[in-house]
């Protein structure tokens, strides 16, 4: 397998488990929301922490963390990462993964916004349309004012400030995430300890299938984070731009499986949203064939 194959793999299977996520923590619901995302933070942390140790790479965590303005950063970092994870669990646990999966969809075209108004990026005539396409899909969501998407918001803003602050640390992707669960870890084991004190049960049942529940949390955290970003580094922005949308694609599928409304207006919101992201990629999609 050549290296574009191999990217082309990597950037596939990392967005399809991405995506397919939602199936494995949906086994999950009758578990307390924070649970959940403790399990996710801290298995991960300690996965990572395994492969670096592994690899011989905890030199690099250091040098990461050589400055005030570095740690400041991956804290900020942790706290949108985390608030984003606990949103999709709460999206999930409540019957709204089509608003997650609007959320990622939107993720993009905010980051553009973002990059053009906080770092000075060029803003293309066609990402304005694209954003324009975003804008009047949130606000046609936003007609009933009963379901408002603030999920969907709120899950893209959290994620699109998280891209623009990890832009501005010069590390590597996996060396950067596993310094943000690092961080995320002592409140999941503080949110352990609290929960032995009041008698409840750690780890989903704390028995061998609990245990490789709460494992699998980080293995499908770190997973598809690892593929995806593996396949970005050997081929073309536009290209794995777009094949990141089969993680929301996927979601968008699953959240109807599992029985959530898809009414007329969410229809014509998701149009609008692809018709913003073809806008905007397709022109880099065909120079880079």
């Amino acid at each position: 397998m050549n290296k574009i194959s191999y990217g082309y793999a990597s950037a596939t299977s990392g967005a399809l488990i991405w995506g397919m996520a939602p199936l494995y923590y949906h086994l999950l619901n009758e578990f307390p929301l924070m649970e959940v995302v403790a399990q996710r933070a801290f298995w991960s942390c300690v996965l990572f922490m395994v492969v670096f140790i592994i690899q011989n790479r905890l030199l690099e965590l250091r040098l990461a963390l050589n400055s005030f303005k570095n740690i400041s950063l991956f804290i900020i970092c942790s706290a949108l990462i985390g608030t984003n994870w606990l949103l999709f669990i709460f999206a999930l646990n409540y019957g709204q993964l089509m608003q997650s999966a609007l959320g990622y969809y939107i993720f993009p075209l905010l980051t553009a916004a973002m990059g053009y108004y906080f770092l000075g990026e060029r803003l293309d005539k066609l990402t304005k349309i694209a954003l324009l396409f975003a804008l009047a899909a949130v606000l046609l969501k936003g007609t009933s004012l009963s379901n408002f998407p603030w999920i969907a918001i709120s899950m893209a803003t959290t994620f699109a400030l998280y891209a623009i602050i990890r832009k501005q640390l010069p590390v590597k992707s996996d060396t950067g995430t596993l310094i943000e669960t690092i961080m995320l870890a002592p409140i999941a084991v503080i949110y352990f300890a609290w929960q032995a004190q009041n008698g409840a049960v750690l780890f989903f049942g704390a028995d061998l299938m609990g245990l490789m529940l709460a494992v699998f949390c980080g293995l499908f955290t770190i997973t598809p984070l690892y593929l995806f970003h593996n396949g970005n580094k050997m081929l073309p922005l536009a290209i794995s731009g777009l094949i990141f949308y089969l993680n929301p694609t996927s979601q968008l599928i699953i959240s109807i499986m599992l029985g959530e409304p898809f009414s007329f207006i969410d229809i014509s919101v998701f149009v609008l949203i692809w018709a913003g992201l073809l806008t905007q990629f397709s022109p880099m999609f065909f120079k880079s064939l």
